[in-house]
């Protein structure tokens, strides 16, 4: 069951689960706490679901302008220009490509300490370097590292799942 919000002509928005008015953050909290959310304009009764999270992904957006837990702006270009699960599909491959290709280099790296000599390789020595390098080069690439996508894949699932129930509730209604 999802939490129902009304927002009123004053652009107030009212938790109905709750009796209480709710901000954008309080609603990005909500759906970062898993909750499924339906809000609707009270006068119309027009579903305004999608307006409402991206609004919430706008002011996050301006929050992070350091970059710092920011959705990169490729990802925002293609969710305008294909939407719904076609982006979906298309970041989930190149999420799954990112995988692979840190799954190379790590093999690359086992493959190199086990054949190295044991006299010049310290094998924790060489794995923290490693990994340091690799953060360094993803900071500077300005590229996510694998928490960064894995909280990504988390978010936008959530984001489809909304999008599917949003969907839904559309068909129902217009049946």
């Amino acid at each position: 069951m999802s939490v129902l919000i009304k927002r009123y002509a004053n652009r107030k928005l009212y938790n109905t689960d709750s009796s209480r008015y709710i901000t954008l953050k309080g609603i990005s909290e909500l759906v970062n706490d898993g909750k499924d959310i339906q809000v609707v304009d009270n006068e119309t009764g027009q579903d305004i679901t999608p307006i409402i999270l991206s609004q919430i992904l706008v002011d996050d957006q301006k929050q992070n302008r350091d970059g710092g837990g920011a959705v990169p702006g490729k990802v925002l270009t293609e969710l305008v220009q294909r939407s719904g699960d076609a982006l979906y599909g298309v970041l989930r491959r190149s999420f799954d490509d990112v995988d692979d290709r840190l799954s190379d280099v790590r093999e690359n790296v086992k493959r190199w300490v086990n054949t190295a000599p044991q006299k010049i390789v310290d094998t924790s020595q060489i794995t923290q370097v490693v990994q340091e390098s690799l953060q360094n080069v993803l900071r500077i690439a300005d590229l996510p590292t694998r928490g960064d996508l894995e909280t990504f894949n988390k978010n936008l699932e959530r984001l489809s799942t909304a999008l599917e129930n949003f969907e839904t509730r559309l068909r129902d209604r217009d049946s």
